[in-house]
């Protein structure tokens, strides 16, 4: 079975057919893989493969990807907000206490301090406030990583290496295949400049990144299994 992600590229025009050969039945039409994919889940994997892969496809339900990531991100926003809450207010008591009348003790100096230390943490482990209105350039940036991400020159993009005759994770690419992307490539991906990018955008996207990357692996492995299914049928 070839990657099924170079099987879906035969979705896109062409005035290549690749589904024909040198007579007698191919063993994959293009029917057959669009048939197949449309057996994959619904949502944000099944889109990103397209969106990836097969861009014309993709290109026809655009918002079923842009709903799919606001999908994505939403419950994680709702938790910073949650938490950067519940910091908010802890310091608020934690003040309150000590103005109650009389000289504040050690003790209620201390919760505050670290009602305030831990309202700076969280702070710190928020996304931007301008995440939302940014999501389309963050989404597309890491779009197009997956889809033209080189494979780890150590492992060569098997995710693992054979040292005495084990195998093991790739200690370079940590197992993934792929190879390493730069923090300016990233930055300038998404329009930002490299230090602003560290300080402030690197959280959110390698987040974005990671689960996409998972999504997109878990539809290319629905669509392998769906198409061998396939094969095994026809055979």
């Amino acid at each position: 079975m070839a990657n099924v992600r170079e099987l879906m590229a035969r979705l896109g025009p062409s005035t290549v057919k690749f589904d024909t050969g040198c007579g007698g039945t191919p063993d994959l039409t293009n029917q057959d893989i669009a048939a197949a994919l449309g057996m994959v889940p619904s949502g944000l994997g099944r889109e990103l493969l397209e969106a990836c892969w097969w861009p014309d496809g993709a290109a026809l339900r655009r918002h079923r990807l842009r709903d799919a990531v606001i999908a994505l991100v939403t419950p994680e926003l709702q938790r910073q907000q949650r938490r950067l809450a519940e910091a908010r207010t802890d310091l608020g008591l934690a003040e309150v206490c000590i103005g109650w009348g009389g000289s504040a003790t050690a003790e209620q100096r201390a919760n505050r301090d670290a009602a305030q230390q831990r309202l700076c943490r969280v702070k710190m482990q928020c996304w931007p406030i301008s995440t939302l209105e940014s999501l389309p350039t963050l989404a597309m940036a890491v779009i197009n990583e997956i889809a033209q991400r080189a494979h780890c020159a150590s492992c060569e993009g098997r995710g693992q290496t054979q040292p005495r005759e084990l195998l093991m994770p790739c200690k370079v690419c940590g197992g993934s295949g792929l190879g390493q992307v730069s923090d300016r490539r990233r930055a300038c991906a998404i329009g930002r400049d490299e230090s602003t990018y560290r300080s402030k955008w690197r959280g959110v996207y390698e987040w974005l990144l990671r689960r996409m990357t998972e999504a997109e692996q878990e539809a290319a492995w629905a669509l392998m299994i769906t198409l061998n299914k396939g094969e095994g049928a026809a055979a």
